[in-house]
This record gives C-alpha cells, structure tokens and sequence, in this order.
C-alpha cells in the first residue's frame, strides 16, 4: 500500500510540474556579480528553490530518523538484557531465609 501512494504522489508531482514548465515556458535574465548574465527558463527558477528545500528536508528529517533508530536499538538491548535477567531471577531456586537470618 505504501508503495502504490508513493508511486501515486510521485506521478501527480511529475504531473504538476510537467504542466508548471509548459505553462512558464519564457526565459527571465537573472544578473550575476561581476556583470555575468544568464537566460534561464522562468519553471527553472520556480523549482530550483522548491528542490532544494526538498533536499534540505529530506536530509535533516534522515538524521532525525536516524538518530531515533539508534535510540530504538539501544533501548532493545537494554530490554534482552533486563529480561534475561528477570529469566534469570525466576529460574533461580527459592530458599527459605534461616531464623537467624531473619531476627538479625
């Protein structure tokens, strides 16, 4: 299922911005430093900001995931340890404390 509505938001972006460049055919001069100039088309200039940030996200949101998979692998290993100990303390032997043991 997840894989049928990535391919779905995958074909109604390329849909979107195949129509965005059709329609946004013209090229705009953008003016460099030192007096460089360069004719771009203008759906160019609309989606290089959107893909950046895109880009951006998707490599902040990838250390944010990552960082959770370490804490969820930690927190795994933590818990094979406390239950092979909580294993451990029910297969042990139940002795009943000595009377002098207990008054003492």
């Amino acid at each position: 299922m997840k894989l049928i509505s990535s391919i779905v938001i995958l074909l109604l972006v390329s849909v979107f911005a195949a129509t965005v460049a059709m329609s946004n055919s013209g090229a705009v001069s953008i003016k460099y430093y030192f007096g460089f100039e360069k004719e771009v088309p203008i759906y160019l200039l609309i989606t290089a900001p959107f893909v950046a940030g895109l880009i951006v996200g998707v490599a902040i949101m990838s250390i944010s995931v990552m960082r959770n998979k370490m804490k969820v692998g930690k927190t795994k290993r933590e818990l094979s340890k406390v239950e092979k100990e909580v294993q451990n303390l029910r297969s042990a032997p139940i002795t009943e404390p000595m009377k002098d043991e207990i008054q003492s």
